[in-house]
């Protein structure tokens, strides 16, 4: 526990120093983002991977599904595809904050117990540092609340805004 905080810690430092090099971008309406995310996943202590695409269709809402897999560790791993809403809000030069919530669909499977297939709601939060107006990063913190299999998801991502 106390090395995940530091390197949490660590990735929001350097997030925090990136902010000084970022330029005037922030979410704007019409935006559209396609990246790739990874992370941690507390429901079976292993990483995740996954894709994720990001429209803002108004000021501070915008539809961001995402696909990915969460590694086989503890005897479980999962697909997973979710559906959240998110609500930026521009806090500095190329630094947005927002909370989410959404909808999530996981298919975890066991390596003797066979499968189990969940739907239940994410909420959380995250926070978007534009380096360019074509490139952000994103570090996203979620937790997904499901019968027997819900868990938190960490995350960092990277993302090419167009």
């Amino acid at each position: 526990m106390k090395r995940t905080f530091r390197r949490i810690l660590t990735i929001v430092s350097v997030a925090v120093g990136l902010l000084y090099c970022s330029s005037e971008a922030s979410a704007q309406r019409g935006e559209k983002t396609l990246g790739v995310a990874g992370g941690y996943a507390t429901y079976n202590d292993g990483g995740y991977a996954n894709i994720y695409f990001q429209y803002t269709f108004a000021d501070h809402f915008r539809i961001a599904p995402e696909m990915g897999y969460v590694f086989r560790s503890e005897g479980a791993s999962a697909f997973t595809m979710s559906v959240d809403m998110q609500f930026p809000f521009r806090v500095a030069r190329g630094l947005s904050l927002y909370p989410l919530a959404g909808l999530t669909f996981n298919n975890w499977s066991y390596r003797h117990d066979g499968h189990a297939t969940r739907a239940g709601a994410d909420f959380g939060g995250g926070i978007d540092l534009y380096l360019t107006s074509n490139l952000k990063l994103t570090l996203q913190g979620k937790y997904s609340v499901m019968n027997d299999t819900g868990g938190g998801y960490i995350g960092m991502g990277i993302g090419y805004v167009f």
